[in-house]
């Protein structure tokens, strides 16, 4: 039995990179990575998802940006105590 090209098969090698921008911390209200907007569920089951499933994370990913009026990267605490201190006389 051959499967669809179109349908990756469970050992097709993905071809949709992780949105990991390397800013790993949980925000306690929304539960939403501050770097790359996923739950910890989604990061933590990335490597097993086939490429549809990814896409349809990576949209969950643009409309949890939208709603939150944002289209990058949050500032995560030590970026902003970083920017704080560059700011001050």
């Amino acid at each position: 039995m051959t499967t669809s090209p179109s349908i990756p098969s469970a050992d097709a090698p993905r071809t949709i990179a992780s949105p990991c921008v390397g800013v790993c911390q949980i925000d306690r209200d929304t539960k939403f990575c501050l770097g790359c907007w996923r739950t910890i569920e989604e990061i933590a089951h990335w490597s097993r998802y086939p490429d549809p499933q990814r896409l349809e994370v990576l949209e969950r990913l643009r409309e949890r940006q939208r709603d939150a009026g944002q289209d990058r990267r949050r500032v995560t605490r030590r970026r902003q105590a970083r920017m704080d201190s560059t700011n001050t006389p």
